[in-house]
């Protein structure tokens, strides 16, 4: 195929705008990515510039660069596919045999961040500042207080803001957040995050609940969840957590609740396992 008939396939209109892209999806999802998914997407990402979003590099060149094997890399493909993060279209050669698949950056509305203000060389494993959660020690969140510039005066940080009428004060309160964020977790939470952040937590334990596909409603594993939460909390305080707290979290919920889908399998009276240990 021909290198130069690829544009017709370019999916950004700047390089720019797809390095945003891709930061607004890593700003959501990298908690649920592997170290070899994210090392997987980076050589995609950085092959992707000639013509911002198109990608021909082929498989097995993947494999030899990052050393994954080739089922992870199909694998991850595959996932990505299924994120709607890229598409894979298949080339036809000139004498009529198939060629290299490319993929494709999809643009998506809802990975795009209202202002992204990392570097242009930033490293994968770095979060934009509007996604990055203040430890949980009770300090205010970077997007409520002034920052420094490097000559010390103090600059307000660009916020998306709702104005209340003239002459009234509008603080946000955890009235404001969504129902579906059970009030019980609301109540544990509020000690440490602001509302805003309590509704972030909220989605990386639910999206580690809706990733372990559990037979009944996130509702009922609430008890061991808010467990797993507080021990989160307590690690992070005492400075054995040197990741970022989010991500811990998710980990920790998705491994809580493998372990209750095992018990929940193993005392299924239909399971296929046979407790032989407690026979007469």
């Amino acid at each position: 195929m021909n290198i130069n008939h690829l544009k017709k396939y370019q999916t950004f209109s700047s390089v720019a705008e797809l390095d945003q892209h891709v930061r607004g999806f890593l700003r959501r999802y990298k908690w649920e990515l592997s170290e070899g998914n994210l090392e997987i997407l980076t050589y995609i990402w950085r092959h992707s510039v000639k013509y911002p979003g198109v990608s021909f590099a082929k498989v097995n060149t993947i494999v030899s660069t990052t050393g994954r094997s080739r089922s992870t890399v199909i694998r991850t493909i595959n996932r990505f596919e299924n994120m709607n993060l890229i598409k894979r279209v298949a080339t036809i050669r000139p004498n009529g045999k198939r060629g290299v698949n490319l993929l494709l950056f999809q643009p998506q509305e809802a990975f795009l961040t209202p202002c992204d203000d990392t570097l242009p060389d930033t490293a994968v494993d770095t979060v934009p500042v509007e996604a990055e959660f203040t430890s949980p020690n009770g300090s205010t969140p970077e997007f409520h207080k002034e920052a420094e510039n490097k000559q010390g005066e103090k600059q307000s940080l660009k916020t998306k803001k709702i104005e209340g009428r003239a002459g009234f004060r509008f603080d946000m309160d955890y009235t404001f957040l969504p129902s579906y964020i059970p009030t019980s977790f609301v109540e544990e939470a509020k000690p440490f995050f602001t509302p805003v952040e309590v509704d972030r937590v909220w989605e990386c334990i639910y999206r580690a609940y809706k990733r372990e596909q559990m037979h009944q409603s996130i509702e009922a594993y609430l008890e061991g969840i808010t467990r797993t939460f507080k021990q989160a909390i307590f690690l992070y305080k005492q400075g054995k957590i040197k990741k970022e707290f989010c991500g811990y979290l998710y980990s920790c919920v998705l491994e809580s609740l493998r372990q209750e889908k095992r018990r929940e399998t193993i005392q299924c009276s239909g399971s296929v396992y046979y407790n032989w240990l407690d026979e007469a």
